[in-house]
């Protein structure tokens, strides 16, 4: 398999899926053992003192070619945090300096306009989301877009709770529609059909409310069940009546969290701490406990570093996963 063979052809959905901003490990990981880790006995806290890692060998994919887009081909900023490819096949990037949009040849760039109302709400794109009616939702500075993709103008809905204003970090959707908002200020529920916001946060005074306000990111499994990232916990939440349903501790200092659930119904959970390190690990959900991973090299035998920060599954099923420092 190669990229972007020639200058002339549009990358395909699953070529756009493998491109990253920051550094990407190519491993090509078989999910076909994924289901034995559902056996296996582990710690129900990430990086602590429980058996060692279940060891997977990968192989870097030396196959790919890369081409480079950059300020030179009319990118606005160097720094993609956020990649999405729309419904009619253009590309998204979310930069530091504009929403850029991209058909394969030229880029388009949305900017904050002062003198417009409907124009993007900022400058700095914190997070970028497609929902199921393949509407694009940005989630800006003081308000989380959503784009009309027939006039290109945006709706803004302020995120916020009296006195704070929050940026949306992270979106996900559930299967009755609802988009799920993650921020530094507890859990916002916006029903894309009404522009209705509820929120739900951490209450001392409730052992049953969120462990914490700051919420990384959201996943409903292919259950139906819901978890959310917050704060040092991963937790199953109910929806309905905002009550905790089960808490597992991740890590001390955890800082960053990213969920990913694969064909399989394998919960995949990626982590940066500012005590331990990162890691890998899949969520166990019979039990409630983590299996850590560990990635090494087949060829050399060497562990490769964690520092892995998202994962995606191409159409063969093969599963990627994106490092901020393991090469590519």
């Amino acid at each position: 398999m190669q990229l972007c063979q020639r200058e002339t052809r549009r990358p395909t959905l699953r070529e756009w899926k493998l491109i990253s901003a920051f550094a990407l490990l190519l491993i090509v990981l078989s999910t076909s053992f994924s289901a034995a880790t559902t056996s296996t006995n582990a710690s129900s806290e990430m990086g602590g003192g429980g058996p060692r890692s279940v060891r997977v060998p990968v192989i870097d994919g030396n196959d790919i070619r890369f081409s480079r887009l950059s300020t030179a081909q009319g990118l606005s900023q160097t720094r993609v945090a956020q990649i999405v490819q729309d419904d009619q096949g253009f590309m998204w990037f979310g930069t530091q300096y504009g929403l850029d949009r991209y058909d394969g040849y030229e880029f388009r760039v949305f900017t904050h306009d002062p003198a417009r109302e409907n124009s993007l709400s900022c400058v700095f794109i914190h997070s970028l989301f497609k929902d199921r009616s393949g509407t694009l939702w940005v989630g800006c500075d003081q308000f989380l877009d959503r784009f009309d993709s027939v006039h290109e103008t945006f709706t803004h809905y302020r995120i916020d709770t009296g006195e704070v204003v929050n940026y949306v970090s992270e979106m996900s959707q559930d299967r009755t529609g609802m988009l799920w908002l993650a921020t530094g200020s507890g859990l916002f529920g916006l029903n894309p059909d009404t522009g209705h916001i509820i929120h739900h946060v951490h209450d001392p005074s409730n052992s049953s409310s969120l462990g914490s306000n700051q919420v990384r990111c959201t996943l409903e499994d292919n259950s139906g069940r819901f978890w959310v990232a917050d704060g040092e916990n991963l937790e199953e939440f109910n929806r309905e009546n905002g009550r905790v349903l089960a808490r597992v501790h991740l890590s001390e200092g955890t800082r960053e969290v990213s969920l990913y659930e694969d064909h399989l119904g394998v919960v995949w959970v990626m982590y940066i701490t500012s005590t331990r390190g990162s890691g890998l690990a899949v969520f166990d959900r019979s039990n409630n406990r983590l299996v850590p991973y560990s990635i090494y090299d087949k060829r050399s035998g060497e562990e490769i570093p964690p520092g892995f920060m998202g994962a995606v599954e191409d159409e063969s099923k093969t599963l990627w996963l994106a490092s901020s420092g393991g090469g590519c």
